[in-house]
């Protein structure tokens, strides 16, 4: 289809189709949905043709089948069946009016939805709606033009029938190849559809037309009777379908019936086909083919219910035949299973009686098993080794194996019998199968109990080792959970933050703890399920779950540290932040100091002194805004690394501070804007004057530019000369500077301040400034013009005095030539007139000049200039007239003369040409002697002759040329008369010139056929050239073509190749470059004579060519015969020397390989370094022999063994730690070589013989001199030498030398520097098999490097030679294959042999070792038999003063009633000094042992025996420390019970006392202390022995007053408290119960209910009521002090007391301890300091308080904020009016005298600052400031202030609503609601604070109030009971910190040192705590768990550290517990092994 127009054929959606709103744009169709329609079951197609007879916008594409697709918008879709594959895909499909009505209806397009489409059919038809088929007609192409009736029709056509038409099927015309025109344009492509020819419609007949009628009213009638058939056929089908019993006759009969029917539908279907397809072919009309088309889906539609039923009918006709079959089937099994039921039933029975019989033997036999395994069990304490178990475990094993056997035979059989029974009738097969199974199970089941029972032996002795494992894993576990409770009691009882030397110990006891958690768990995983029984693996489990639970809890402490240490993180760098704040604010203040000389009150300064003062201001600001920038940066740092370091609550804590920091630095910032704003405007003050005076300045300047520019203002060049300008413009310059300097620098200071200043009055004053400048800047710039100006005045006036002397000098030329003017009738001559021309053109070339010049000159000249040099151009014009006027005259004769002249110029010209065309001729003579061919030469040299001559010809011709062609044109302007001849003549030279240039054209000619028979000439001398160089070749190689080359040594011959390489090379360029000569004179004689003698030349050069291509060939191959023979004799010779190198390497190996003697020769060589070391000594050979030999001649056995043993107690060393006996004799026998049994001097003397190694390079030279000896050979660092005699020292040149031989070559030998005079070395010793070894190394690296050389070489040849398959090369590279082959073997050969040297090496190093580790074993037998014997002496000693101690102490612990003990101090004294004895015997013998170090070099088997020798006596050792520590223990455990039994009795006797003396336990102490606050020891223990009805041994008591005072001297004392809380025995409340006035509980009236967890002080009692047998007591309700008696316990076991220690309680914070028991605000008794201790008196009570008025302030003083109490119990405690005050409104400074003048500055007062009024306010009538005398609240500074200032400045304005305290102190608290806690600080009388919020009412919640005695000092108040503020005390601590205990209270120098306190000691208090004044912490005085030890311990530092925590006994208990429950664990453990 041909493109079109837009809008015409294309669908364009977008642009054409309106969208609605809210719809989908046209551009994305909706998917196609495959729907269901009522037509979708049958398929249908479509046929599309058209009734056009011409198609003239291309159609065809549309044209065609189309079959039905899919679905879209609910109706069928069609795609049109392609025949070729290039076709465009056309599809026919509706579109619905979702987008619109305008695209609804069916449309022709590329895709379904697509956006190209080309038809629309508009036409709307009901039953093509109905059937949902395309309409056939109403089409529009292209899609929005109008419908052309016919252009195209769709027929809907059946699947199954052919299309009928009412015309002939129109066909496609061929379409013409597209054009790129066609080509489709746009995203989319169009298919192209080329325009086709349409044939003529034929119309039917009416005959035929009746006949159609006819054929369609019998096919109606066929159709219908069908159908009718169809229906009654269904209709019986389904009354037989409905029957309710199917029978298998009636369905086969409806079977039958709808088959036959199926048979006549599908018939009249083909004759209904058959008749359209010939009413199609006969051209019927649509309505009749329509008719036709109709009937055929009627037909299938019957046909598609009879198939549908006769379906129904084959499925019911299957069901009933196959319940047939299967109905007889089910008969038939029936009776064969009762059958067989009968059958298997009789075998089942006589099958069981023996399977029962063996399964019942098989269950006894492992019974037996069990019943023998049960007898032995693993928690006897007999070893499995004794004969009796030994022989148990067999008997179990021999009879469980014949249990196994049983079992198996019984399994076997009663398998069988469950295999018979699966063939079995179901119930028989069932009864067997569950008797049999049964059987099985039985048998499963004793397999299962005799399984273990197998394994007996292995299992009994695994849970032997499992006892010993679980035993390891017990203790591991224990340390672990001890350590891990330790850092939980360390971190879960500190109540503030810990220190990080408390976080890192802590850490510290994690580490061990965690380490044998991890063990634990490893040994727990390492027992398997299945490697212990069920009770082992029941404690592993208990086991596992306890270390789940340590690590959880070891997590969670992990996890407090963490907090712990991410809180001191977070402090420190809170710390770093608020230094850098703290930074910035002092920073800040030091502009104050800056700014001192502005706040004197002089708000003008002078200008240098203002200045230096807006520096140090600004110096200062730049300071303080560098400190917050750096302050800003590091909290922005902080925020970022916060992020993912710490955690969500520690972060929130870091930001909330860093919050805090902010704010601080950002009212720094803002005082500093205010700072810097104030600088900018004092900046700005006195800035102004200096500006003003730079414009003045400017000013000045301007003017004086003016006066001096007014010179050359002047309009009269005449009036001025040249001198005057220049002086008056030089003026100008320097004037002009200055101005513009002045201006500058005005210009520039306004433009800085204007920057700077910001304030709009400044800036109002420099504009105005900036404007006067301005306007002088103008007066500036005019007279700068004028200046300008006077410079070109000056360039004008200079040129006028030129131009006039030009003009003058040109007038006089003019005159000149007016005077030689002939007259009319006056002949002159030729010279004369050639005179006058040229004073003519002078004189015009003047007046043009002058003319020129002063055109110039006046442009852009100045007006006085201009009217000068106009009067000169008046001249200049009238010469210029009179030049004319005389050229005019003289015009004729003038030209006829020059004429002339141009005639013989130019006639000279072609004579110059003519000349040089003879001396062409004679540069041809060589060529016209009649020689034709000359010497090559000569040719060469006259062809260049004649070249040039040539050229100068062509030079001259064109010079002559040019002459007179320019003189033609000239003369062509004369008159005619002088003009014409001159031509003639001029005509004439130009024909010679022509001539002369055709003979130059014609000599070229000549000269160049010359050259080419030259160049013939050269071309044969090439030619002839090469054959020479190329028979020179062939000679070459002559000597290599002879048969026998042996005569030609490789030199020669290589010479020989050389010469034929050069020669080959020389013939091959001579070749070339005759091959490229002959090429470039091709060009030069194409169509000459000379190109057939080319092509001879060229053919004789192809010969050459093969000539010397064939000289190569034989040179390559006699070069190949030489090459071959060297190659094969150097292969050869490198073969054979690899041969002889790897030969020499085999023998050289053989002593490596062959002999075992190098152990022997190793130990010899040892020998011989001790026996060299001793002759050394001043010893000699001979000496060293005779020793050996002892009395005889030679050297025994027997003497050898003496000898070494001698030889090495010389040396110092032990003979058996050397070598062992066995080597010794070894030696011997080595030496001994000739088997005589004895040694003669000549075999001893073998011993000498030493082997050396080179390790600096040195020469071996021929006699023991090296001045005299001739050197022999070097020596490489490496080689290996054998000394053949010992060294010799030579005296002359101070140098070692030995006599020596290599290794590796016997032959050499000489003599060797061993030892420089400098003491360099070089040679050092080596043992016999380093030395052979070194020797051989050296030798197979050189044969290696042999090898390899040769190989390199063997393989590079035959790489080279690869290619040859012919020629003398060949036999090369076959021998080079050969030699590779030898070569190879070699390689392997050598790579054999260092492997055996390698294995030698290896088992030589093996056998070493073994030696080694035997002499080493032995010696370390000794040592450890050695140690073992001297530890157990020194255990023996311990071990038996153990058992002395324990005979001592026995009173104390063997558990005797030990109340009635009358001396247990005695006791307890000597057991602890014979304890203490044995504890340093002990270290001793520690000490002793651990010095049994594990000496070095031992093995490691030994030095393991070693250690478990030390550490086994290190662990008895232990044990007896351990054991006597238990003693001591028990000894002060029973110590510690006798003086509580006794505490108990005296408690008794005091309360006793005091009831029988009706006063308090109080009084009793201030008897005995006489009203102090401690009491002595002695007058303690006498008032105890006066106590009636206490009787008391004197160490009784002092065992006791040991306990509660610590001290055991009589120096000792005990504090009051201490005194109270060990004698007053106190109750506290379980349950409510009453408090009655009497003893007895019948009738007793209660005084009040006593509440829970109240406390009561027992005052008598406990008592028993006589009637009911209830205990009770008489005590004093610490609450109110009420006194009453109280139940302990009720009748029925209710307990309503428990007894409980004395409370007190301690400060968390600082506390007011106030006077009454309602806080009223008055000063307290004193205030209590965190950690102190409070005895609690009364109380606690509830305390009810009246509403106050409260206010949130500001001290001025110190900035805090916090509220205060304006009114206490009716009375002001603060107000208003009482004083002046006055605020600081601008900065201003404060001064010591009210003279402004003479004062001197203090300092300056921040904005905002209060200040009260002393004196004033004053006017100072000087400076007219008001001032006054004031004190400044934030520093208490007095000084003198300026309210007022000289201008009206208001510094500081008077506040009245300022108020100050009345009373003598207010409390500033943090909160409103807090009026008892949460002070900052105290307020003193007539401090002022500002009110920020309030007054407001407040009514305080009732608190509980306490009464208590401060024990530092015994103070007494009230203060207020909150769990922030106050917690139960005891008096236990435990060390937090690593301390010292001291023997004062104070800390200074004085204070002796008791000892050091480790972290985790558990202390007692007894006194304090009491604060150290002078160091300013808190101490108590406290007693050791440990060892109780008394002494003073701070328990805060003065930083903050903490080295005391508290200890409650509850904490203890806990403690107590777990340790209980470890030690239980243990011994439950212990007990089961």
């Amino acid at each position: 289809m041909a493109p079109q127009a837009p809008g015409r054929f294309t669908r364009q959606p977008q642009p054409q189709m309106p969208q609605a709103p809210g719809r989908r744009p046209p551009r994305l169709p909706a998917p196609v949905k495959r729907e269901v329609s009522e037509s979708a079951s049958r398929s249908s197609r479509l046929r599309v043709y058209t009734e056009a007879e011409q198609d003239d916008i291309g159609i065809s594409t549309l044209l065609g089948e189309y079959t039905e697709q899919g679905v879209n918008h609910g109706y069928p879709t069609y795609q049109k069946v392609l025949e070729n594959s290039d076709e465009v895909n056309v599809f026919v499909y509706f579109w619905d009016s979702r987008d619109g009505p305008e695209f609804s209806g069916w449309w022709f397009g590329d895709s379904v939805g697509g956006q190209q489409v080309w038809s629309r059919s508009v036409e709307k038809s009901e039953a093509a709606d109905k059937a949902k088929v395309p309409p056939s007609r109403g089409w529009r192409v292209p899609w929005d033009a109008e419908c052309v009736e016919g252009l195209l029709i769709v027929e809907v056509m059946d699947a199954m029938v052919q299309p009928v038409t009412n015309g002939p099927t129109p066909t496609a015309p061929t379409a013409p190849p597209p054009s790129k025109a066609n080509k489709p344009q746009g995203p989319a492509p169009v298919p192209i559809i080329t325009p086709q020819l349409i044939k003529p419609k034929i119309q039917p007949t009416d005959s035929d037309q009746s006949v159609m009628l006819e054929r369609i009213k019998l096919a109606s009638d066929r159709v219908a009777a069908a159908e009718a058939e169809v229906e009654q056929a269904i209709a019986s089908t389904r009354r037989t379908l409905a029957a309710q019993e199917l029978e298998e006759s009636s369905l086969a009969d409806a079977d039958t019936v709808l088959r036959s029917q199926l048979e006549n539908v599908q018939n009249e279907q083909k004759q209904l086909a058959k008749e359209l397809s010939e009413a199609r072919a006969a051209n019927c009309s649509q309505s009749n083919l329509g008719e036709l088309a109709r009937m055929m889906p009627r037909l299938r539609q019957s046909l598609v219910k009879v198939e549908a039923e006769l379906a129904k009918v084959k499925n019911n006709l299957a069901k009933v035949r196959a319940d047939a079959v299967l109905a007889k089937q089910r008969v038939e099994a029936v009776e064969a299973a009762a059958e067989a039921e009968q059958r298997d039933a009789r075998a089942f029975q006589a099958a069981l009686p023996e399977a029962m019989e063996i399964v019942t033997q098989a269950e006894d036999a492992v019974e037996t098993v069990a019943i023998l395994a049960a007898a032995m069990s693993v928690d006897d304490e007999t070893d499995t080794s004794e004969a009796h178990q030994v022989q148990a475990i067999q008997d179990i094993e021999t009879s469980a194996t014949k249990a196994s056997a049983d079992l198996l035979e019984a399994r076997k059989l009663v398998s069988n019998r469950l295999g018979e029974t699966k063939r079995f009738a179901p119930e028989a097969k069932r009864v067997a199968m569950q008797e049999f199974q049964a059987m099985e199970k039985r048998l499963a089941e004793a397999a299962k109990r005799l399984n273990p029972l197998k394994r007996f032996r292995q299992e009994f002795e695994q849970k032997a080792a499992a006892k010993k494992a679980l035993q390891e894993i017990q203790n591991k576990l224990n340390s672990a959970e001890l350590e891990i409770e330790k850092a939980h009691i360390m971190t879960s009882s500190t109540d503030t933050q810990m220190e990080q030397d408390d976080i890192t110990s802590t850490t510290q006891l994690l580490g061990p703890a965690e380490e044998d958690l991890k063990k634990t768990s490893q040994l727990i995983d390492q027992r398997q399920p299945g490697q212990s029984d069920a009770a082992s693996q029941k404690e592993l489990e208990g086991m596992k779950k306890r270390v789940v639970e340590a690590r959880e809890k070891l997590q969670s402490i992990r996890q407090v540290l963490k907090r712990q240490e991410e809180t001191l993180q977070v402090d420190s760098t809170l710390s770093q932040v608020h230094e850098k704040i703290e930074q910035a604010e002092e920073a800040f203040l030091a502009t104050s100091e800056a700014e001192m000389p502005f706040l004197k009150g002089l708000e003008v300064l002078p200008l240098d002194e203002g200045a230096q003062a807006v520096a140090q201001c600004e110096a200062a600001t730049k300071k303080c805004e560098a400190a917050l920038e750096s302050a800003r940066t590091f909290i922005k740092k902080v925020e970022s690394d916060s992020k993912a370091k710490y955690s969500k609550e520690a972060q929130q804590h870091l930001m909330d501070e860093l919050q805090k920091c902010r704010s601080r630095g950002e009212e720094t910032e803002k005082k500093l804007n205010v700072f810097r704003k104030e600088t900018r405007q004092r900046k700005a003050k006195g800035m102004l004057q200096e500006v003003s005076e730079k414009v003045v300045e400017a000013e000045n300047q301007s003017q004086a530019l003016a006066e001096v520019v007014k010179v050359l203002n002047t309009e009269n060049l005449d009036s001025v000369t040249v001198e005057s300008l220049k002086t008056a413009f030089e003026q100008s310059v320097a004037a002009e500077k200055e101005a513009v300097r002045s201006y500058n620098q005005a210009r520039q200071i306004i433009t800085a301040k204007q920057k700077e200043v910001k304030e709009p009055p400044v800036l109002t004053e420099l504009t105005r400034l900036q404007k006067k400048l301005a306007a002088a800047h103008q007066e500036m710039i005019k007279s700068r013009q004028l200046a300008k100006g006077g410079d070109q005045l000056i360039k004008g006036k200079k040129i006028f005095n030129e131009e006039e002397k030009k003009v003058v000098a040109m007038e006089q030329a003019v005159e000149r030539v007016e005077k030689q003017m002939p007259a009319e009738d006056q002949e002159y001559s030729k010279e004369d007139l050639i005179n006058i021309d040229s004073q003519i053109k002078a004189a015009v070339t003047a007046v043009n000049t002058s003319t020129r010049t002063l055109e110039a000159a006046m442009t852009g000249a100045s007006v006085a200039l201009k009217t000068s040099l106009t009067s000169l151009m008046t001249k200049v014009k009238d010469a210029s007239s009179r030049v004319e006027k005389a050229k005019q005259a003289s015009k004729t004769q003038r030209e006829k003369a020059a004429a002339e002249v141009f005639v013989k110029e130019a006639e000279q010209q072609v004579e110059n040409v003519e000349a040089a065309l003879v001396k062409v001729a004679e540069a041809e003579l060589p060529f016209l002697k009649g020689i034709e061919v000359l010497p090559l030469s000569e040719a060469s040299i006259a062809i260049a002759e004649c070249e040039k001559a040539a050229k100068h010809v062509q030079e001259a011709l064109e010079k002559a040329k040019s002459f007179v062609s320019a003189k033609v044109m000239e003369v062509q302007r004369f008159a005619e008369a002088a003009a014409k001849p001159c031509l003639e003549r001029l005509n004439g030279l130009v024909e010679r010139n022509n001539a002369a240039a055709t003979k130059l054209t014609e000599f070229r000619k000549d000269t160049e056929s010359h050259k080419r028979t030259s160049q013939m000439q050269e071309a044969e001398e090439m030619l002839n050239a090469a054959e020479a160089e190329i028979e020179k070749t062939r000679e070459a190689g002559a000597p290599l073509s002879a048969e026998d080359l042996s005569s030609i040594t490789q030199e020669i011959g290589t010479e020989i190749c050389e010469k034929i390489a050069a020669l080959e090379k020389g013939a091959s360029k001579k070749v070339s470059d005759a091959l490229n000569f002959l090429a470039e004179r091709r060009k030069d004689v194409r169509g000459t004579p000379q190109e057939k003698e080319l092509e001879q030349f060229q053919a004789r050069l192809g010969k050459i060519k093969a000539s010397l291509a064939e000289a190569k060939k034989t040179a390559s191959q006699q070069e190949q015969r030489f090459v071959s023979r060297k190659l094969q004799a150097e292969g050869l010779e490198l073969v054979n020397e690899v041969e002889r190198e790897v030969k020499k390497v085999e023998v050289a190996a053989e002593p490596l390989l062959a002999s075992s003697s190098f152990l022997v020769r190793g130990n010899l060589h040892r020998l011989s370094g001790l026996v060299q070391d001793h002759i050394s000594k001043g010893s000699s050979k001979d000496s060293v022999f005779q020793q050996a030999c002892g009395e005889r001649e030679r050297v025994t056995l027997e003497g050898f063994q003496a000898f070494v043993t001698w030889i090495l107690e010389q040396s110092g060393e032990d003979s058996r730690d050397v070598f062992l006996e066995q080597e010794v004799e070894a030696m011997f026998t080595h030496l001994d070589s000739d088997k005589s049994g004895d040694l003669t001097e000549k075999k001893f003397q073998d011993i000498f013989l030493d082997q050396f190694a080179c390790v600096q390079p040195v020469s071996m030279t021929e006699s023991f001199s090296i001045s005299e000896g001739k050197s022999v050979l070097k020596l490489d660092l490496g080689v290996a030498v054998e000394a053949l005699s010992r060294p010799q020292y030579d005296e002359q040149q101070k140098l070692t030398r030995l006599h020596c031989r290599l290794l590796e070559d016997s032959t050499k030998e000489g003599w060797v520097t061993m030892k420089g005079n400098q003491g360099k070395v070089f040679l050092d010793r080596l043992s016999p098999h380093s030395a052979h070894q070194k020797s051989l190394d050296r030798m197979m690296s050189a044969s290696t490097k042999v090898v390899n050389k040769a190989s390199s070489f063997l393989s590079a040849r035959r790489k080279e030679l690869n290619d040859c398959s012919n020629g003398p090369l060949l036999e090369a590279k076959v021998k080079m294959e050969e030699f590779k082959v030898k070569a190879s073997s070699l390689q392997r050969k050598l790579d054999e042999i260092k492997k055996k040297v390698a294995e030698a090496a290896k088992e030589y190093e093996k056998c070493e070792a073994q030696q080694k580790r035997a002499r080493s074993d032995a010696r370390d037998k000794r040592l450890l038999d050695a140690m073992t014997k001297a530890i157990e002496q020194e255990l023996h000693t311990l071990k038996a003063e153990e058992k002395r101690i324990a005979e001592v102490v026995a009173p104390l612990t063997n558990g005797a009633d030990l109340e009635v003990l009358d001396a247990p101090v005695s006791i307890l004294k000597d057991g602890k000094e014979m304890a203490e004895k044995l504890k340093e015997q002990s270290a001793a013998a520690r000490k002793s042992i651990q010095q049994h170090e594990v000496p070095q070099g031992v093995a490691a088997g030994t030095a393991t025996s070693m250690r478990q020798v030390i550490s086994t006596s290190l662990s008895e050792v232990d044990t007896v420390i351990k054991t006597v520590n238990a003693l001591v223990k028990a000894v002060n455990s029973s110590a510690v019970k006798v003086a509580e039994a006794i505490q108990r009795r005296v408690q008794l006797a005091l309360r006793q006392e005091v009831q029988r003396r009706d006063i308090r336990i109080e009084v009793i102490f201030d008897e005995i202390s006489n009203g102090g606050h401690t009491a002595s020891r002695s007058d303690l223990s006498r008032c105890l022995n006066n106590l009636p009805d206490l009787k008391l041994t004197t160490e009784q008591i002092s065992l006791m007053l040991d306990r509660i005072i610590g001290d055991n001297s009589e120096d000792g004392v005990i504090s009051r408290w201490n005194f109270l809380r060990r004698f007053q025995q106190f109750y506290e409340c379980q349950k409510t119960i009453a408090l009655t006035h009497d003893l007895a509980i019948t009738n007793s009236k209660p005084i009040r209910m006593l509440n829970a967890e109240e406390a009561i002080e027992v005052l008598e009692g406990p008592r028993g009521d006589e009637k009911s047998g209830i205990e009770r007591i008489r005590g004093r309700a610490v609450r109110d002090n009420t006194i009453g008696w109280v139940s302990v316990s009720g009748n029925q076991g209710s307990v309503f007391l428990k007894e409980r220690p004395k409370p007190f309680v301690h400060c968390l914070v600082d506390l007011p301890l106030e006077k009454s028991f309602r806080s009223s605000g008055e000063a307290p008794v004193r205030s209590l300091k965190t950690n102190e201790v409070l005895e609690i008196l009364e109380g606690p009570r509830q305390d009810s308080r009246d509403a106050v008025m409260r206010v949130r302030c500001k001290v001025f003083t110190d900035q805090l904020e916090g509220w205060v109490t304006l009114n206490s119990a009716g009375e002001m405690q603060a107000q208003t009016g009482q004083q002046r005050f006055w605020k600081c409104k601008t900065g201003v400074a404060v001064t010591d005298g009210p003279n402004i003048k003479l004062c001197k500055v203090l300092r300056k007062m921040e904005v905002g600052e209060l200040i009260r009024l002393l004196e004033g306010p004053e006017v100072d009538k000087e400076s007219g400031v008001t001032r006054i005398k004031a004190l400044c609240l934030k520093d208490g500074l007095e000084g003198w202030v300026t309210t007022l200032g000289n201008a009206g400045t208001l510094y500081a304005e008077e506040k009245s609503d300022i108020y100050s305290v009345s009373c003598d102190e207010l409390p500033l608290q943090k909160a409103y609601g807090d009026l008892s806690s949460g002070t900052i600080r105290m307020l003193r009388k007539d401090e002022a604070f500002e009110v920020l919020e309030g007054p407001k009412e407040f009514r305080p919640e009732p608190v509980e109030r306490m009464k208590g005695r401060a024990l530092a000092d015994g103070a007494v108040g009230w203060v207020t009971a909150t769990t922030k503020r106050l917690k139960r005390w005891y008096p236990n601590y435990i060390c937090k910190q690593n301390t010292v205990l001291q023997t004062t209270v104070s800390i200074g120098p004085t204070a002796g040192l008791v000892r050091r306190v480790e972290e985790g000691e558990l202390l007692e208090v007894l006194d304090g705590p009491k604060e150290d004044s002078e160091a300013g912490v808190l101490r108590v005085k406290v007693k050791t768990r440990k060892d109780q030890a008394v002494g003073w311990i701070t328990l805060k530092g003065n930083q903050g550290t903490l080295f005391l925590i508290q200890w409650s006994r509850r904490d203890e208990e806990q403690l107590k517990q777990k340790q209980k429950s470890l030690q239980e664990g243990l011994g439950a453990a212990k007990e089961k092994e």
